[in-house]
């Protein structure tokens, strides 16, 4: 049992006060969930469950998927290189360094790690030890919630990360602070953490299954990643994707209605089959008579005419969405043509100017992630035992360019340096070569130039 939990500071008290918290976060997790993978829907309320199954999916057919688009417009651009540390030699990054990203798949994890930034706010790296070398794992805050240092942001005070044992049957509860952690248990069939939005609880029945195991590394191993506020990108702009979204839904409801425009017939009509008629004397049956039809022919009288409801013009409509999708794009630092991509009528220099916001915002947000890279990055040394490399005053990431530049623009670009600036200028801030790319380049040369004396030194024979 938890003890301590009254005791401000304890063990039982960070346990008790993080998993209210990270309970306490499933509603928003749940909601921007939606957004993201495009399930948010319009309310219905007040209809029936026949009705409203059809009109679900009609509803369904209104969705405009847009923040899938701003959030990788940052994303996409987001791509670690390398890594300098403070040993020697490493100009074109650090080999070790590289070595351990590599080994944790970072190249396919850093996507989901970026992504869950950009869709939640915050997200987190958790490094642990194990046979092969230090561990990076991504979590979010469906199962991990931390509590940062009040002086130091950066650092992380203390966190949990929840998670279900099938084969014991029990729930987890992982306490990370500052060089320990410590897990603590709950006998359970199934797990209790839930996933359709409601709040949860830890409640009682927690056992520590031991005490404090010391990490060897001064920090928590758990690192978290966060925009600039903690808020989604697109997390404050939700009711201007609802707008959205409730105008594609008004033009579809329009244009499918039109297929049903109400018709009337204008004129006096009799009541009854006139004489000499097979059905003299009978009432007539004008919902028999009028039967809609492709091939259908209706007979009127010299009196009668065929009225029709007018059609309902949907243009207007279609404008209001562009012009909310035009706010958003503004909103959220989002080029308009990557959403229409009607930039053919655009300079250079017009869209560069239109991008600049984003450029800006995706540096920020590198910036962010920075801070939980190198932080794991200078733990997983520290395991290792590597002091100088985790050295985190000298620790650097190094990233793609924002704005690649195209084959042709490097190449004129190149041409037009004369061969002054050194050579691994021109590879880094021209070429744009990553670090591998560098050290295959310079390996490249010097075969080239040895090649070349040994042909020289032949022909001179």
């Amino acid at each position: 049992m938890l003890y301590d939990a009254s005791i401000p500071g304890s063990d039982d008290w960070w346990l008790v006060r993080l998993g209210e918290k990270l309970g306490d976060g499933l509603p928003r997790m749940h909601k921007l969930t939606s957004y993201r993978d495009g399930d948010a829907l319009l309310p219905i309320d007040g209809a029936g469950a026949g009705t409203r199954e059809s009109y679900m999916r009609f509803v369904r057919r209104a969705r405009l998927h847009v923040v899938e688009t701003i959030r990788n417009a940052r994303t996409d651009r987001q791509r670690v290189i390398g890594f300098r540390t403070g040993a020697e030699g490493d100009e074109n990054g650090d080999l070790a360094a590289w070595r351990l990203w590599t080994l944790n798949r970072m190249k396919v994890q850093q996507r989901q790690f970026f992504n869950d930034t950009a869709d939640f706010g915050r997200a987190y790296l958790l490094t642990a030890a194990s046979p092969d070398g230090p561990l990076w794992t991504v979590r979010n805050e469906w199962n991990t919630v931390t509590e940062q240092n009040a002086l130091r942001p950066w650092l992380t005070q203390a966190g949990v990360t929840y998670g279900f044992d099938q084969v014991y049957q029990v729930e987890t509860l992982t306490l990370f602070g500052p060089g320990y952690y410590r897990r603590a248990v709950r006998p359970s069939r199934f797990a209790t953490l839930p996933q359709d939005g409601t709040t949860w609880s830890a409640g009682n029945g927690w056992e520590w299954r031991e005490d404090r195991q010391a990490t060897g590394v001064p920090d928590s191993l758990l690192q978290q990643s966060r925009t600039v506020d903690g808020f989604g990108v697109y997390e404050k702009h939700l009711d201007t994707i609802d707008r959205i979204n409730e105008i594609t839904l008004n033009a579809l409801t329009i244009i499918v209605t039109e297929a049903f425009r109400q018709r009337g017939i204008k004129g006096k009509l009799p009541q009854f089959y006139p004489e000499g008629h097979p059905q003299a004397g009978e009432e007539i049956d004008y919902d028999e008579l009028f039967k809609a039809g492709p091939a259908a022919l209706w007979m009127l009288g010299d009196a009668a005419e065929i009225w029709e409801s007018a059609v309902t013009d949907v243009t207007p409509i279609y404008n209001a969405r562009r012009d909310e999708i035009k706010v958003l794009s503004s909103l959220t630092n989002t080029p308009q043509d990557i959403f229409d991509g009607d930039s053919q009528n655009q300079s250079a220099m017009g869209s560069q100017i239109s991008r600049e916001p984003l450029y800006h915002a995706v540096s920020g947000m590198n910036d962010q992630a920075e801070v939980a890279i190198t932080q794991a990055m200078a733990t997983s040394f520290l395991m290792t035992g590597d002091v100088q490399r985790a050295s985190i005053t000298d620790l650097e990431t190094m990233w793609a360019k924002i704005n690649p530049a195209t084959l042709s623009e490097k190449a004129e670009a190149v041409s037009k340096m004369g061969g002054k600036p050194p050579q691994r200028w021109i590879d880094t801030e021209v070429l744009e070569m990553t670090p591998a790319q560098q050290r295959q380049a310079e390996t490249d040369r010097m075969s080239d130039a040895f090649t070349a004396a040994l042909s020289e030194a032949t022909t001179s024979e």
